[in-house]
């Protein structure tokens, strides 16, 4: 992981830049832009249509992030959201191919969850994208946690840290939210 500026410079630069400040939202995408990138990388590296590159997806999840400003709470809360936007731009693709009349040229995307089959249809990512959603609503530290580890790619100390708690604690967080999932697309 890169090192980062302590995270309360970033959690104060991300407050500035949802209060509409532009210097801080300047120098908050130059902070960020290299962990935004290796989260980009990451979920690529898993699967992903044709062509389209970290850069771009990334500047596409900025573009959403800039958009819909969230309240967010920190620095992990930021990343989080920033992977699930990735994460949604992705399922959004997916749901396009789908809907060509023809078929077109429609790739699979795998997901590093183990619960999956390694190359989900865009069906699928709908179902796991709606259990997510629920399981966020249930409980938002599981669910970041799930989406720091297994969606962008942070290790278990690096997604432990982020959203500071223990590695025993986070190891308990993904435990659950496989199960729970599992159980959600099973029915």
């Amino acid at each position: 992981m890169e090192t980062q500026p302590p995270s309360a410079d970033i959690t104060g630069l991300i407050r500035r830049w949802q209060h509409g400040d532009r210097e801080a939202s300047a120098v908050l995408a130059e902070e960020v832009y290299q962990e935004l990138h290796g989260i980009a990388v990451r979920r690529l590296a898993h699967g992903g249509p044709a062509g389209l590159q970290a850069t771009e997806l990334l500047h596409e999840a900025w573009i959403r992030l800039s958009a819909n400003p969230h309240p967010f709470q920190s620095r992990a809360h930021f990343y989080a959201v920033a992977a699930l936007k990735m994460r949604n731009l992705l399922i959004d693709l997916a749901r396009m191919q789908a809907s060509q009349k023809r078929g077109g040229d429609l790739r699979p995307l795998t997901l590093t969850v183990t619960l999956l089959d390694p190359s989900p249809q865009p069906e699928d990512l709908q179902l796991m994208a709606e259990a997510f959603d629920q399981l966020t609503r249930m409980d938002e530290r599981k669910a970041q946690a799930f989406a720091l580890n297994e969606l962008a790619g942070f290790s278990v100390a690096e997604t432990a840290e982020l959203l500071d708690v223990s590695p025993a604690t986070l190891q308990r967080d993904l435990r659950f939210t496989r199960a729970w999932l599992a159980t959600r697309l099973s029915c």
